[in-house]
């Protein structure tokens, strides 16, 4: 069913959940791809800007999903490698936020600050800067 959740428990990493949707149109999704929901009903995502809210965010990308089909999305718990921005300037425990001109990646507001997006979810760790990605616990379910 499109838009169900699924919940797993991992003895590593905890609790985490998963959204089955729709890639959009002009979508295609990697491991680590920051998402935002682009219906009201939460069946479909898409990394692109253009046709994204900032604060809808939807999850993040686990596997490959090829445009216009189907798979899951992490929208909670721990993931290893979101995509950034390539800022290098992602602390512990900052929000992590859909960016607002780049495609598929995110970037923060800092701990302590108030956020005008809703977030992905919280840095867990600095981001990586030779890979361009952070530590994240999504909490966008």
């Amino acid at each position: 069913l499109i838009g169900v959740l699924r919940w797993e428990y991992d003895d590593t990493y905890g609790l985490r959940a998963y959204r089955y949707m729709q890639a959009a149109s002009d979508t295609t999704v990697a491991n680590g791809t920051a998402l935002s929901h682009t219906d009201t009903y939460k069946f479909v995502c898409s990394s692109d800007i253009s046709d994204a809210d900032n604060n809808q965010p939807a999850g993040v990308g686990i596997g490959a999903i090829t445009a216009s089909y189907y798979g899951w999305v992490q929208c909670y718990g721990y993931h290893s490698a979101v995509l950034t921005d390539a800022g290098d300037d992602i602390a512990d425990g900052d929000n992590v936020i859909l960016h607002a001109s780049t495609d598929g990646v995110c970037d923060r507001v800092a701990a302590g600050t108030a956020s005008t997006d809703r977030p992905l979810g919280i840095a867990v760790a600095a981001d990586v800067d030779a890979a361009d990605t952070v530590a994240t616990f999504l909490t966008c379910i």
